[in-house]
């Protein structure tokens, strides 16, 4: 988990490291030399020399360097992928943050989330006249002396701040906020600014009334509101009020993805759930592996857990089915309990199968060194997601050094959510 003690750890080790390291990298990670970097970062890893530590370091530079130099053109997308790794860019956020416009305002919300920012001073911004300004002070609407602020922000036009005053509410977890929310769930225009609403009201205190307003909810919802209802019912705060009743009719009457994720919620409660209704629940996600969309089966496997014969059973049965895709999610299921399985993985994994990406990226999951060398081929793709991909795949190998390649690539993107990846990975490298 990621906590203050692991913030303050990669702090200190990047810092240590940016002070006492002048290696060819870092000095031109630092200046934006692409061709020099990538010389370096080639050099280190014949030697053999380049540490995930160092690579996070050189990585930080990197994409503080993007944040400062990037064209007004492209900033916004730039300052957005910078979000997961908001805490250790704080400084090139902040500095962006110096300039009143929707770019800075952008900055301001990531550094909020990475907790650079605190609402205390997003506050200020509350009655901004710029609507990407005033996001940013509606976020920071937690207090219980905010809640007529944040209830008219709600009802903004602009559904920049609707979105954010719905992440206020969740924070807020005011029980004053529900018609607010309820009212926002259901009618506003943008499908985010319904979700964060949902998800608002799972946290709010507990009331039947919860449950009632999330089942009226559900009639009208798309797929997505409806996973985020069914996660709501099963919520601390809801199951006991409704939560629980409102899944058990759900699993046993209909299907599709929101019952999907509501059945594996009602078996991530375990005892809570009464076994007759854990029964169905373990009916619903068999039958959803055995014959739902491509879509349905994905999810279900990814959500079953292993801990019953018929989920294995279920299981097994689609590592050999027809559909590639399907056959590598079920294959990944179970490669951490059998050598056999990963082997069939390893076939699906070679370069040039339809899938190859897929089953990498599950057998890195899964420790399994053997096809590192084909995922480092995939860092000179052609295609960026998939060189993104194999950067994700390498972090997951605890080896997210050897991604360091792409902190020179051509892409300014590829560039930065790269290091975003590498940065990451060293959060936990303690």
């Amino acid at each position: 988990m990621w906590d203050g003690r692991g913030a303050r750890w990669l702090a200190v080790g990047l810092a240590s490291v940016s002070a006492s390291c002048a290696s060819p990298a870092m000095k031109a990670a630092e200046h934006g030399d692409r061709a020099a970097l990538l010389v370096a970062i080639s050099a280190g890893h014949r030697r053999g020399s380049l540490s995930n530590r160092e690579s996070a370091a050189i990585a930080k530079a990197v994409a503080e360097q993007e944040l400062r130099t990037v064209p007004p053109t492209e900033a916004l997308n730039r300052v957005r992928e910078a979000r997961p790794c908001a805490y250790e860019l704080d400084d090139a956020l902040a500095d962006r943050m110096r300039i009143h416009d929707a770019i800075g305002a952008e900055a301001a919300l990531a550094r909020i989330e990475g907790r650079g920012l605190s609402p205390g001073d997003a506050r200020d911004f509350a009655t901004d006249p710029d609507a990407s300004w005033h996001a940013v002070g509606a976020r920071a609407l937690v207090r219980p002396e905010d809640r007529a602020n944040r209830l008219r922000a709600l009802l903004d036009p602009d559904p920049r701040v609707r979105r954010q005053a719905a992440r206020a509410a969740h924070d807020a977890a005011d029980g004053g906020d529900l018609d607010a929310l309820a009212e926002a769930a259901r009618l506003d225009p943008e499908p985010i600014v319904r979700t964060e609403a949902v998800r608002a009201m799972a946290v709010l205190p507990s009331t039947p009334r919860i449950a009632i307003v999330l089942r009226d909810l559900w009639n009208d919802g798309d797929d997505g509101l409806r996973e985020d209802i069914a996660r709501a019912w099963s919520s601390p705060s809801i199951w006991s009020v409704g939560g629980r009743e409102a899944l058990r009719i759900l699993i046993a009457s209909e299907h599709g993805p929101g019952v999907i994720e509501g059945a594996a919620a009602v078996l991530r409660r375990g005892e809570d759930a009464d076994t007759e209704m854990a029964q169905v629940a373990a009916a619903q996600l068999v039958r959803s592996i055995q014959s739902g969309s491509r879509r349905e089966r994905l999810q279900a496997l990814a959500q079953t857990p292993l801990d019953r014969s018929e989920f294995v059973a279920s299981v097994k049965g689609a590592a050999c089915d027809d559909d590639a895709e399907v056959r590598v999610a079920a294959l990944a299921r179970l490669a951490p309990f059998d050598a056999a399985r990963v082997r069939e993985l390893e076939v699906l994994a070679q370069p040039g199968s339809p899938v190859g990406a897929q089953a990498r990226f599950a057998l890195a999951g899964a420790g399994d060194r053997r096809v590192q060398a084909w995922i480092e081929q995939d860092l000179a793709s052609s295609t960026p997601e998939e060189r993104l991909g194999a950067a994700t795949a390498l972090a997951a190998m605890r080896v997210p050094a050897r991604a360091a390649a792409l902190l020179a690539d051509a892409d300014p993107s590829v560039r930065l959510r790269a290091a975003c990846t590498i940065l990451m990975a060293a959060r936990t490298a303690r």
